[in-house]
């Protein structure tokens, strides 16, 4: 059932995306809440990829269909209007969930949240302390980095010609972190090997295409794009690479990416968002303590998922868990 939801929400987030919602009255149970409740996805008019907000789309499109509440997404422009004033206006059209993983909006919705406390906001990523975090808000960490290393020691690993290739799109995410974090991770698997593996670093999509057709099934590349960079890829499952995706929604999209791509480094936030559904409907909307979830790979927010675990050997396998283990520990200290 999880997955058919997850396939369902994937078919439905574009609907999310222009602020309208998709299904319709027979694809919904009929809520027994007011139909004004409504969740939106609180983001800038400014598109980046590599954000959680691909991913609390869907999970927002899946707490439509699992709650039968509206969900929609508030764009705010900066250049034009305060965010403040486009929170106030947000609320007064009924949304009462506000989602978010735009960090620069976390203290104005914490700010927020404390003016208004009968209403419930949802944080992914970004930094806010105990201090600044009113009852109503709900802060989860996000770990693109940690999981850029992650994909570094499995790439390091995977690669018999220790040749490993990484795409990071110039306007990603975080992108020279990840590419750090990615390198850090490929190096601490040397480290515990004795091997050396060679990271060649592209950020242009034609060289990436150039690239991708100079490897064979002994290398490894790691993309992190947007949809438009993985859009422009062919594939060639005989001959082609290892290929490590990130925020690709792997084993839930049905798409050609599942069969191409055995890993891939993805956001788990269904679980926050759903449970914050709930919540907001029994009209819970303080916590006590407060909700907060700092450790990323240890909740498993931030998650390299092998779709095709045959692809990578056991003791890799093994490997790549004690290191995650590793730098959950370090996160800790």
């Amino acid at each position: 059932m999880t997955k058919f939801r997850n396939i369902l929400a994937a078919a439905l987030v574009s609907s999310l995306a222009l602020g309208l919602g998709a299904c319709s009255p027979q694809d919904i149970p009929e809520p027994d809440h007011k139909a004004r409740t409504t969740a939106c996805l609180i983001r800038s008019s400014v598109q980046i990829p590599g954000t959680p907000e691909k991913q609390l789309a869907a999970d927002l499109v899946e707490a439509k269909i699992v709650h039968g509440l509206a969900v929609r997404e508030i764009q705010i422009d900066e250049k034009s209007s305060q965010v403040s004033s486009r929170l106030l206006e947000a609320l007064q059209a009924g949304c009462v969930l506000m989602v978010s993983a735009n960090t620069d909006y976390v203290l104005p919705l914490a700010e927020f949240a404390k003016g208004h406390p009968n209403m419930l906001v949802l944080f992914v990523g970004g930094q806010i302390s105990i201090s600044d975090q009113p009852a109503n808000f709900r802060w989860v960490s996000d770990d693109i980095q940690g999981g850029a290393k992650l994909a570094g020691f499995l790439a390091a690993g995977k690669s018999s010609s220790s040749r490993v290739v990484l795409f990071v799109q110039g306007n990603y995410f975080k992108s020279k972190e990840i590419q750090s974090a990615f390198i850090a991770g490929a190096k601490d698997f040397d480290r515990e090997s004795g091997s050396s593996t060679q990271v060649s670093v592209v950020t242009k999509s034609k060289e990436l295409s150039a690239e991708l057709g100079t490897l064979g099934s002994e290398d490894v590349m790691a993309i992190f794009g947007g949809r438009s960079i993985w859009q422009d890829l062919t594939w060639d499952t005989n001959e082609g690479p290892f290929v490590i995706g990130a925020d690709i929604d792997l084993g839930n999209s049905g798409s050609v990416l599942d069969a191409n791509v055995p890993a891939s480094l993805e956001r788990n936030t269904s679980k926050y968002v759903l449970s914050a559904v709930s919540s907001l409907l029994d009209r819970e909307f303080a916590s006590e303590p407060l909700y907060r979830k700092p450790g990323a790979l240890k909740f498993n927010t931030v998650e390299l998922r092998i779709n095709q675990p045959d692809s990578v050997d056991g003791a890799l396998l093994e490997a790549l868990a004690a290191y995650e283990q590793e730098l959950i520990s370090s996160s800790n200290r």
